[in-house]
């Protein structure tokens, strides 16, 4: 019956040459009275601002600098970082004597800050050694967790101006910084003594290298999203050429430590939120701003959009699409602020799972929108299942439609398969809180718009 039923749809769009038009009248009709497309979005879209001072900071970005933005607020962050290790190392023929050095490189993306890209800023890289907590969270207080000595610091901008133009023609900049030579040797000799170690990178924290917290010396006027830093091994080997009767040194290096998303990385935040932007909040502006800032709980209409389907309940019926648009503007700023590049709308009491958990969108609980420029809003297309589900239930309460809006970054990758049938669309890999760089935005939910669309025929006619 359902195949009768599309089927029956497609020739009445045929006959009809038209496309429904998008109107909050329920009803509109194809073809004849037996049948009947559905397009409502009479409905209304209610929240309110909630501050959210803590995040988990499930992310490769190391945010590192301080910046008081006026109409943003104040901003600061340091963090703290584990090491993936290679699992396997060049030992041949070397021995500790042959290790020459350990360079930590931390490379950020061209453009990747906000503030002035010109000032002078001192960075700090200290040794962990205390086990860092998990799970852990944007508030973390390393005091206490590092060594009182630096292993190295560095005074770097976010700008090659001075620099030649094979630099200036690179997408990154990489601020590099000799480590101690004794702390090279450390890491081959662990190596040499037990190779499985590096097999584990829970193991190579707690028996080898605890990681890095790394913070500001000085300076400030700007805040910088690192998103590689990784240590390199320097070594070389002396061999004696017989042809020449003398002996030659080779050197080599290897990239053998690294931060990734497998190991613990912490932004350590603190945000002091503007008092013009708690203002817009406390007169019933709708606000969001991040890292750790503030977010909207909504009261999405999920009743009301049940009773406008339930309207045709005996009627054979077939849900199409149900979406949400939000308007959102930017708010006016002297430091290029930009509104949030995604949101995810997930239900509020699911919504400290859906980040513990590193969940991904199942589009019937948590939902992900990417901010368009053009139309200055955030779609939420896929919708559908969600109404499927609620309509499955006997009755709904209010935990059921009450969401959450949260800035978030959204990582795609393509398939190990190359895509779907030789296409190349793009699977979402991951769902992170927002924490790369200052984010806000004004959303209008007196103007966000839903639309339901649905088919609804005559059961007494088929």
């Amino acid at each position: 019956m359902k195949h009768t039923l599309l089927s029956i749809v497609a020739a009445a769009a045929l006959i009809s040459g038209t496309a429904c038009s998008d109107t909050s009248s329920i009803g509109n009709s194809l073809a004849d009275e037996t049948l009947t497309i559905v397009v409502d979005s009479a409905f209304t879209v209610t929240g309110a601002t909630v501050e959210n001072p803590v995040v988990a900071s499930r992310t490769i970005s190391q945010l590192i600098g301080s910046v008081d933005a006026p109409g943003f607020g104040k901003i600061s962050s340091d963090f703290v970082a584990q090491f993936m290790p290679s699992a396997a190392i060049d030992t041949a023929d070397f021995t500790i004597a042959d290790i020459d050095s350990l360079t930590l490189f931390m490379q950020m993306q061209r453009g990747a800050f906000t503030g002035d890209s010109l000032v002078p800023m001192g960075l700090e890289v200290y040794r962990l050694k205390k086990d860092l907590p998990y799970p852990i969270y944007s508030d973390f207080d390393p005091a206490g967790y590092y060594e009182s000595r630096p292993l190295c610091s560095a005074i770097y901008t976010a700008s090659t101006k001075n620099e030649p133009d094979s630099v200036k023609k690179l997408s990154t900049i990489v601020t590099r910084m000799p480590m101690p030579v004794t702390l090279a040797r450390e890491l081959y000799q662990a190596y040499l003594d037990d190779p499985s170690v590096y097999s584990d990178p829970t193991r190579f924290a707690d028996e080898v290298f605890k990681g890095i917290y790394v913070r500001s010396s000085y300076g400030s006027g700007r805040i910088t999203d690192f998103t590689t830093t990784s240590m390199r091994l320097f070594y070389h080997k002396t061999t004696y050429n017989t042809d020449s009767a003398r002996y030659e040194t080779k050197n080599y290096y290897g990239d053998y430590y690294a931060v990734a998303p497998e190991v613990i990385v912490n932004n350590n935040i603190k945000f002091d939120i503007a008092p013009e932007l708690l203002d817009m909040a406390a007169a019933g502006e709708h606000i969001i701003a991040a890292p750790a800032g503030l977010e909207v709980d909504i009261r999405f209409p999920a009743p009301e959009i049940l009773a406008s389907y339930n309207k045709y309940k005996n009627d054979l019926r077939v849900l199409n699409t149900l979406t949400f648009t939000i308007p959102a503007d930017s708010i006016s700023n002297t430091y290029g602020i930009a509104p949030p590049p995604y949101l995810l709308m997930v239900l509020k009491n699911k919504k400290s799972e859906f980040f513990a958990n590193n969940s991904i969108n199942d589009d019937v609980t948590s939902f992900y929108a990417a901010y368009n420029e053009s139309t200055r809003s955030y779609t939420f297309q896929l919708m559908r299942n969600y109404l499927l589900d609620l309509l499955k239930r006997d009755q709904i309460t209010p935990d059921d439609y009450t969401f959450t809006l949260c800035p978030v970054q959204v990582y795609l990758e393509m398939p190990a398969t190359g895509g779907y049938y030789g296409s190349d669309k793009m699977v979402v890999s991951s769902i992170v809180p927002y924490v790369s760089k200052p984010v806000m935005t004004k959303i209008s939910l007196k103007d966000a718009k839903i639309k339901l669309t649905f088919s609804a025929q005559n059961n007494k006619n088929l």
